[in-house]
């Protein structure tokens, strides 16, 4: 277990900050005086500090170590967070943006870690880490809820988290084995983006659907609980715990489930479940008796069938990419953060101007993409009417 507490730790402290500071978002919509489309356009801003963070990510991480890189990156998130609760709308999309860079540094740090303690141990913690970042979601989404239903502000409730986050990094510091830097083989030169290939493209088709669900139950979900439901703030940061109980569960569970049930399954359970916890979830509000019940299934659905999206992309990448696997990974990142990185305003219009419920309801096609692009996982054929996936003969795998 010792070796197991600075990944567990890391994940752990990002999630409180994370779901701390997006539990609050009516409260901080409320302070800037905009609306939902308005601050989904501040809220691309941490996706542009993503896409200018996937450069350097790497080579900071190997000339600081990635002990230090995740400390210091973290620590820098945690010092940002709270000044986003306070500052103007303009204010409030720099620091946003910073908040986005200096986490993807963070994440890539993190990462290794995880990965430097399976080469030296050989324990497997990767998936585990994972699983820590699920239960700080939902210890962060409780206590945000408690602080809300208390009258405590964003700005202290923030700070507080902001706090604990930097205890536990100076934590991580102390207990993490220090490393050395590593170093790139002499005369070889690394491109600041690895493009994507067939493969890789191939791959984040078949978990778009799924990932953009995710992030629009941390961007809109704490709204549609609130304004659709009238859940209070306590009632709403249970609710939205269920969704994270989902993810923690599923995570914990992912790596036996992918041996017995394989990938393909796995994807296309994770489209289904996705599917019907979102139609249940927009039902809800119809019903007096029993909508607060069916918004927690609702949500929880959602967290299992989010929650192996990612670690699936991953191992899927690793698997069946071409070349190096960092480069795999990198290229997978950069192709995710792209594909989504209009999503949070086009969903902050729909919000504003539609409806919360046609917000989710407009997930639904990209789900059903999920859940026919499954066989991707096998590097197998997908032959769909408007997409063409695979070669026919020996080469009709992705690899």
């Amino acid at each position: 277990m010792t070796i197991l507490l600075p990944p567990a730790l890391l994940y752990f402290s990002n999630a409180i900050l994370f779901v701390s500071l997006f539990t609050r978002l009516p409260a901080i919509q409320m302070s800037l005086g905009v609306d939902k489309a308005v601050l989904g356009l501040a809220l691309l801003s941490a996706p542009v500090g993503t896409f200018l963070a996937l450069p350097v990510a790497g080579r900071i991480t190997d000339r600081l170590t990635p002990r230090l890189t995740a400390v210091l990156m973290l620590a820098a998130c945690a010092l940002i967070s709270p000044l986003l609760t306070i500052l103007p709308l303009a204010g409030f999309a720099f620091c946003f943006f910073l908040f986005g860079f200096f986490r993807t540094i963070f994440d890539v740090a993190a990462n290794m870690i995880s990965a430097g303690i399976e080469q030296k141990t050989g324990t497997k913690v990767l998936a585990r880490s994972h699983g820590f970042w699920s239960i700080g979601l939902l210890v962060g989404s409780l206590c945000s809820g408690f602080l809300a239903e208390r009258a405590v502000g964003p700005f202290e409730q923030q700070s507080i988290a902001a706090g604990l986050v930097v205890a536990a990094c100076v934590c991580v510091f102390f207990v993490t084995p220090a490393g050395g830097r590593a170093r790139a083989p002499a005369g070889e030169r690394r491109s600041a983006y690895v493009l994507p290939d067939r493969t890789i493209l191939m791959i984040c088709i078949m978990v778009f659907g799924l990932c953009i669900v995710e992030g629009a139950v941390y961007d809109w979900g704490i709204f549609f609980l609130r304004e659709q439901l009238g859940a209070d703030p306590a009632e709403a940061g249970m609710l939205y715990a269920a969704f994270t109980v989902g993810m923690g569960v599923m995570r914990l569970a992912g790596d036996k489930l992918r041996d017995v049930a394989g990938s393909v399954l796995l994807v296309r359970a994770s489209a289904a479940m996705v599917a019907v916890g979102i139609l249940l979830l927009v039902v809800t509000p119809g019903f007096a008796w029993g909508g607060l019940f069916g918004a927690g299934l609702a949500l929880f659905l959602v967290g299992c069938g989010v929650a192996l999206a990612f670690p699936l992309a991953v191992s899927t990448a690793i698997s069946l990419g071409k070349g190096r696997p960092s480069d795999n990974l990198a290229a997978l990142a950069l192709t995710l953060m792209l594909s989504t990185i209009g999503v949070p305003p086009l969903l902050g219009f729909i919000a504003e101007h539609v409806s919360l419920i046609v917000t989710f309801l407009v997930l639904l096609p990209c789900v059903f993409l999920s859940f026919l692009m499954a066989p991707v996982a096998d590097g197998r054929v997908v032959h769909l009417p408007f997409l063409a996936v695979g070669k026919k003969g020996r080469d009709a795998s992705c690899r």
